[in-house]
């Protein structure tokens, strides 16, 4: 005897998804990466997604924390006020 129950849960899990107004040179990107890989467009596509869905939410303390640790490292000196406000000001009227 051959239970399917289990999958067709298991096929039942699958979503599909529909991209609407995919601009034609993400497509094109898409459809060449896809090929260097050897996957349809569709695996692609998931992969893509499924690699973005993985990342991790940044701790804010211990990125400040390696920041600081690179400046001191290659004696770069801290951001001021200053120099901030010339940079935004570089190149306005």
């Amino acid at each position: 005897m051959i239970d399917l129950h289990a999958e067709w849960c298991h096929f039942g899990s699958i979503m599909n998804v529909t991209i609407k107004n995919l601009p034609r040179g993400v497509h094109r990107r898409l459809k060449s990466q896809a090929a260097l890989n050897k996957r349809s467009l569709n695996g692609e596509i998931v992969e893509i997604l499924e690699k973005a869905m993985q990342s991790q939410p940044v701790n804010i303390d211990d990125f400040i924390a390696d920041l600081d640790r690179f400046h001191a490292r290659h004696k770069i000196p801290p951001i001021t006020e200053e120099m901030l406000r010339a940079a935004k000001n570089e190149g306005r009227p």
